[in-house]
């Protein structure tokens, strides 16, 4: 707590407190939806830790960190969607600790206070962070920390430090491919300050380990799953996207937008005015750290922007979301100049005469308090809004895959051996849905359970798909039962459905259909 002074103690706890017991309590309001089941089905029950890592590689395309500490943690907590969010809502309040304390290293307390409030009122985070059981929470909070290192390494650049920066980034690399485009700025600039003789060309070292680690991975997992990345389903982004990404990043609030913009164009303006001029050591670190978050932002932007627009735009990886790398660094930059507007304050309040127009130091002070009252305004606003917000978010209904569970479980067709049960087992979401929804919970599971379309052996593990039934044996089932939530099945398979069955029911908006064999009726 060195970075931050007594007198914020108190209500950085409370933020903090008041933060993860609101993502807890909320945490069962809404079921899981399809890539969260599909986390699930990676670890669960009766998969090794071996098999979790080969489809990591082969299928999944995520990186192995998070489905490695998930594996574990789903065997420990109980059912109940709240428990297995636990780990998130840890790693954000551990993510925006660690944001504060590089803002308390950069600019001071102040700064370091404004970024706690910033990051614990975050309804983006809450979102698709503490609310995920994916790797964004992680990968929050280890980008926060590879930040905290990186800056205590450019300040103080011993042994310690040194060894803790090595250690975020090789840790950092596994959370996210798109971690290794932001720490590759780190690298360059490491690399520039070694050119101009800044550091030590030994500080490169903190490079190697990690990346003897991950460059294996990188080119195996672009060995087996190239043809995916050829097929993704992202749009290819227009220039704006490359702003309204920070945008969404700060909730949308248009005051904070143009703060982070204006305090991203003042430090780039301050730091070519220093290569003239001498600044002093304390606003020196401030302004080359400030101007090292803005650029490190605007490099993985605009890198995943020229990738996704001009080398591959049948397949974008412009997805908002995948931009959690640079979100503490989004929010430290607005922090930043947030403080440099109550430091204009400050200095108006020790102001004794205004020369045009004269002023009294009575009136100075009054415009001093208007500044302060204006930016704790904001700050207030934006938490009262954006958890507003995310409150009536959270008990939105998504994709009801805890309720159709809970359907199934009082029809209880799905038990008579001549039900059928399927649903597409893409990335393993038909495994994590049957073991966490049924299993898991306590219910019994369907009697007759198969893939409605044919995938890899690593999907295939558990249920097998539709193809290892001859037709006269589906023709068998008196009724089937198609989980369609974000779920697609063969074109065979809807054509034999069409033809030989006759749909009954839809349930939950086409979440779940279920079809009777036609000579059923007569």
């Amino acid at each position: 707590m060195k970075q931050i002074e007594k007198k914020y103690w108190i209500p950085g706890i409370v933020l903090l407190l008041w933060m993860g017991i609101f993502a807890f309590a909320s945490g069962n309001c809404q079921s899981f939806w399809a890539d969260e089941i599909a986390s699930i089905g990676l670890v669960r029950n009766g998969v090794s830790l071996s098999e979790v890592i080969d489809t990591c590689l082969r299928v999944d395309g995520n990186l192995p960190l998070y489905p490695v500490i998930l594996y574990g943690i789903y065997r420990m907590m109980p059912y109940g969607e709240r428990f297995l969010l636990i780990p998130s809502i840890l790693f954000c309040l551990a993510g925006v600790v660690l944001l504060a304390f590089s803002a308390g290293r950069l600019k001071g307390k102040r700064a370091g206070f404004i970024a706690l409030c910033m990051g614990a009122s975050s309804g983006i985070l809450l979102w698709q962070s503490a609310w995920e059981i994916r790797c964004y929470a992680l990968t929050f909070m280890l980008s926060a920390f590879a930040l905290y290192a990186y800056i205590g390494k450019s300040i103080r650049p011993d042994r310690k430090r040194i060894v803790l920066w090595s250690i975020s980034f090789a840790l950092f690399l596994w959370t996210h491919w798109f971690a290794a485009i932001l720490l590759a700025f780190y690298g360059l600039a490491d690399l520039l300050l070694v050119f101009l003789r800044k550091i030590s060309w030994k500080q490169l070292l903190c490079y190697v380990p990690g990346s003897l680690l991950y460059v294996p991975w990188l080119i195996l997992s672009f060995y087996y799953e190239h043809g995916d990345l050829k097929t993704y389903w992202g749009e290819a982004p227009q220039w704006k996207n490359m702003v309204w990404t920070i945008l969404f990043y700060l909730d949308g609030s248009r005051i904070l937008w143009y703060v982070c913009l204006l305090t991203c164009a003042a430090l780039f303006f301050c730091a070519i005015r220093a290569l003239r001029r001498p600044v002093p050591a304390k606003k020196r670190k401030f302004l080359w750290g400030g101007v090292f978050c803005a650029a490190a932002t605007g490099w993985t932007i605009g890198i995943v922007y020229l990738f996704s627009r001009y080398l591959m735009d049948s397949a974008s990886l412009y997805v908002e979301r995948y931009f959690t790398v640079i979100q503490p660094h989004i929010l430290l930059v607005t922090a930043l100049g947030l403080d440099c507007i109550l430091d204009f304050a400050d200095n108006t309040a020790k102001t004794e005469i205004w020369t045009v127009p004269k002023m009294p130091v009575k009136l100075s002070r009054i415009t001093a308090w208007a500044v302060r009252a204006a930016v704790f305004l904001l700050l207030a606003f934006s938490f009262v809004q954006n958890y507003q917000n995310q409150y009536a978010a959270i008990r939105t209904p998504f994709q009801q895959y805890r309720e159709i569970a809970e359907f199934l479980n009082e029809e209880k067709g799905i038990l008579d051996e001549k039900s059928l049960f399927m649903g597409s087992n893409r990335y393993c979401m038909l495994d994590g849905f049957i073991h966490y929804y049924f299993e898991k919970r306590g219910y019994e599971p369907p009697v007759n359970i198969t893939g409605c379309m044919a995938l890899s052996e690593q999907e295939s593990r558990f249920y097998g798909d539709y193809t290892k039934y001859s037709e006269e044996e589906l023709l068998s089932f008196d009724r089937i039962y198609c989980l369609r939530i974000h779920m697609s099945m063969d074109d065979a398979l809807l054509q034999f459905l069409e033809t030989h069955y006759q749909l009954k029911e839809t349930v939950f908006e086409n979440g779940l259909q279920i079809w009777e064999r036609k000579d059923s009726f007569d």
